[in-house]
């Protein structure tokens, strides 16, 4: 049987094609957000730069990984696409750029995400460092693995070797993006959880409440990297991480770029309620507030919000 009438060949060819035509959705889904962050970041209101060349550097590497395939899938379908076997053999046989580059980029993108994310529980925790220490480590642990993953792939691709002595750094490295994640969201979870608790504190306020936790704690890339190391960890035989892999692509950028965006719009909690939260909190102790110069997430805080608070505890001294 010719690999023409292969139906792994078939198969292989599929998940090559529908794995590109999701990315390329998913990238189509990230220009409307990035659309709309870039616009909220410029004309909105003013965000610091480091955050809005992030945003950007995020969206042309995500990009840049879409076009990558996209090239692939071409070179395979149309350049070689004159037998099914040139097909198959242009998929399976990528060139070193084409499996360095998107690879180099993804680590890129990952560690992106996770310093942004780790700034904003830095931030929802009142500038306490010693909460984003744990997270930081794990970042760091896993870009030093995604820096092997490329290597060895590279030096795999270009100088070849025995394929039973080539070492998986893939799963331990996004395992540990995994652990970023979930450090993260849990404690930033927790943190809205605590301050939207109803004057009683039974429970917390609704579904403003419920949109803050998803999109502050980047939820929703956290799921998707579950997803895809579950599938990464089955058998061998199955292509279905591929498709979270497209997703995983688009959602690592997605996900700051939302919380970045949240706060331009104005729509995030000023940084005055991450600290009078903190400051009730004392006062129940018995210590007294000290107010604080503080570096702040965006660089534009509620000022109105500050005032008011400023106000309230003024009158509270002099009464």
């Amino acid at each position: 049987m010719s690999s023409s009438e292969d139906p792994e060949s078939f198969a292989l060819r599929d998940v090559y094609l529908n794995f590109t035509l999701v990315q390329v959705f998913g990238n189509g889904l990230y220009f409307v957000i990035f659309f709309l962050a870039l616009y909220a970041m410029i004309v909105k209101r003013k965000t610091h730069k480091v955050l809005f060349i992030v945003v950007v550097l995020m969206y042309m590497f995500a990009t840049i990984q879409t076009g990558v395939h996209w090239a692939i899938i071409r070179n395979a379908f149309i350049t070689h696409g004159i037998s099914s076997d040139d097909t198959v053999n242009a998929l399976t046989g990528p060139t070193f750029t084409m499996v360095v580059l998107p690879a180099t980029l993804l680590v890129a993108n990952t560690f992106l995400a996770d310093c942004v994310l780790i700034f904003r529980c830095y931030a929802v925790w009142n500038h306490d460092w010693r909460v984003i220490v744990l997270p930081t480590l794990s970042t760091i642990g896993g870009t030093v693995l995604g820096i092997l993953t490329v290597v060895e792939s590279g030096n795999f691709i270009k100088y070849g070797g025995d394929s039973n002595s080539f070492v998986d750094f893939a799963r331990p490295y996004f395992s540990m993006c995994l652990v970023t994640t979930l450090l993260a969201t849990v404690l930033i979870v927790f943190r809205i959880l605590w301050l939207t608790r109803d004057p009683v504190g039974t429970a917390f306020s609704g579904y403003r409440a419920i949109v803050e936790m998803v999109v502050e704690s980047a939820l929703l890339y956290s799921i998707t990297l579950i997803i895809y190391i579950v599938l990464l960890f089955g058998p061998d035989t199955s292509n279905n991480d591929g498709y979270a892999q497209a997703i995983l692509i688009q959602m690592t950028g997605i996900a700051p770029t939302l919380i970045v965006a949240r706060v331009s719009f104005g729509l995030a909690r000023p940084s005055s309620s991450w600290q009078r939260s903190s400051k009730t909190a004392h006062s129940r102790f018995g210590s007294t507030a000290n107010v604080t110069k503080q570096i702040h997430f965006s660089g534009n805080e509620d000022l109105e919000s500050r005032s008011a608070v400023g106000s309230a505890i003024e009158m509270k001294e002099q009464a």
